[in-house]
């Protein structure tokens, strides 16, 4: 196979919680053929109250910056450069909410989507959208701002998010995907734009003291499209590619990653990462109704049913990396350890178990809730396999609840396809685990672990293709095209199954008592 850049591959960049990496993909040889990654400045804003989590705007660019010197380190490392490329695509965490001021530039700081405000702001949306509005959704900020910073947001000439705001700084224009965009106030309207009634709804709540919402909003461009075109200044930050380069609209992380699992109807495309995110595409047109189940859309404007559990393998990455600095040992090298360690413990934890719910989980409806540990005996202190198993169990009997009240609305989920960092669990412990809670079988590709970039590379390739032939292809019918990998499938392994079985089931009555709790001191 040749493994020469011609030039003809995309570019696709992926903006995630901890820090961005860039991507170069060829769809004539379907992989990734190059990558470059860098680290945020900081992870979040320091210094503010109250649990406050934000970054700025300039995080992400300066990072890109530093990713694509890396890819283009990486490349010379084969005597070859990247001097042009026929898209490029951009990805990023989703919600986050981001301002421009009247001079095109962003000072403010950006609500992260784990930010822990927003709560009393969704009871008040979904009174009056009618569906519901999760709180860490952009709306909810913006009008958590509006009410506690007039001033500040007096100064905003442009609300959008993550993704957004990186091709503002390659291009200069403010557009978004209709997933992305979803996920700032919910169900767009029937022209694929955000619902301008619900804009103005929040523009009377506040009285008309601020420039109109409608104004402020991103013009949405659906997938296929050429959203923007690479800018002087933007082809400064990418090192250098051609001015006018086509970009296709930027979109979130979640959908991202359902675009690179071609998953069909029926099929749970999992993400593994900070967050424990289930998507489901789905072609009945839907209305949120709690927030166990997300109602956003897709690229391409399906309907997309998303479980979201807040608290994903990051307590898994944390107890890694503690122990890592104490012995001085790799982080790869320790999540093995505890991997091993994990698989000699019982399915039954011998009687412990942990609701992983750090920060609050809002799948369970329990936005407040702390983690709760029963059961436990000495060898939680003895045997450090346990918590490593219970951290890894816990996200994904969240992702269970949200699944079975999924099931009388759609009926059996058939499989699982899933990305990102579990599908490097040693002996592939952490999939077979995730098969045998679910109770479905579990599909993984090599090269899905950077499953949401290639997704954007997918979008960029597709916009590529449909600009240049004018094919009536659908995107679903490109992304299956493309699915190329070797693929192994874990089945559940119908004992353990039953034993999970028994778990779930004490998992959620634990769950049902601290929703009466809540409710009763509410």
């Amino acid at each position: 196979m040749d493994d020469r850049i011609s030039g003809d591959e995309v570019l696709a960049i992926d903006a995630g919680t901890q820090g961005l990496s860039v991507i170069l993909y060829c769809p004539e040889r379907k992989r990734i053929v190059a990558v470059g990654e860098a680290n945020y400045e900081k992870d979040y804003i320091p210094g503010l109250p109250d649990g406050k989590l934000e970054q700025y705007p300039h995080y992400w660019s300066d990072a890109l910056r530093a990713a694509m010197v890396d890819l283009r380190k990486n490349v010379a490392q084969t005597n070859q450069t990247v001097d042009r490329v026929s898209a490029i695509g951009v990805t990023g965490h989703m919600h986050c909410m981001v301002r421009v001021d009247d001079s095109g530039k962003k000072p403010f700081g950006c609500d992260m989507w784990n930010d822990p405000r927003g709560v009393t702001e969704s009871e008040e949306l979904t009174a009056m959208f009618g569906e519901h509005m999760p709180a860490r959704w952009t709306g909810c900020h913006v009008l958590a701002r509006m009410k506690a910073e007039p001033e500040e947001w007096q100064k905003a000439a442009g609300v959008s998010v993550t993704s957004g705001s990186l091709v503002h700084d390659l291009s200069g224009e403010w557009v978004l995907g209709p997933g992305d965009a979803s996920g700032m106030f919910g169900n767009l309207d029937a022209d694929g734009q955000i619902d301008r009634t619900k804009l103005r709804k929040i523009d009377a709540f506040m009285e008309g003291h601020f420039r109109p919402l409608e104004e402020l909003v991103p013009r949405i461009v659906p997938a296929g499209e050429v959203a923007a075109r690479l800018s002087e200044a933007g082809s400064q930050l990418l090192g250098g590619l051609p001015v006018g380069t086509p970009i296709a609209a930027p979109e979130g992380d979640q959908q991202t990653t359902l675009v690179a699992t071609a998953a069909g109807e029926l099929e749970l495309a999992i993400s593994a990462g900070t967050s424990f995110t289930g998507n489901l595409p789905c072609r009945t047109k839907m209305v949120a109704e709690s927030e166990t189940i997300n109602v956003l859309q897709t690229p391409d404007q399906l309907t997309m049913l998303m479980v979201c559990a807040r608290n994903g393998t990051i307590g898994f990455a944390q107890y890694v990396a503690a122990l890592s600095e104490l012995t001085g040992r790799s982080f790869q090298q320790v999540a093995d350890q505890l991997t091993d360690l994990a698989q000699q413990v019982p399915t039954d934890c011998n009687g412990t178990m942990l609701w992983g719910f750090f920060q609050g989980e809002n799948v369970v409806e329990l936005p407040h809730a702390k983690a709760t540990l029963r059961g436990a005996g000495i060898d939680l202190l003895s045997n450090p396999g346990v918590m490593a198993r219970m951290l890894l169990e816990s996200p994904c009997m969240t992702m269970r609840y949200g699944v079975e009240n999924l099931r009388p609305k759609i009926g059996d989920v058939k499989q699982v396809i899933l990305t990102g960092g579990a599908l490097k669990s040693k002996d592939g412990f952490a999939p077979q685990m995730f098969a045998d809670i679910l109770g479905v079988p579990v599909l993984g590709r090599t090269g899905d672990e950077e499953g949401t970039a290639k997704g954007a590379a997918l979008l960029a390739a597709f916009m590529a293709q449909k600009q240049a032939a004018n094919t009536d292809q659908s995107l679903s019918q490109f992304c299956k095209e493309q699915t190329q990998g070797d693929a192994h499938t874990w089945e559940p392994e119908t004992q353990r199954a039953k034993e999970y079985d028994a778990r779930y089931q004490q998992f959620a009555e634990f769950v049902g008592e601290e929703q009466q709790r809540d409710s009763g001191s509410a």
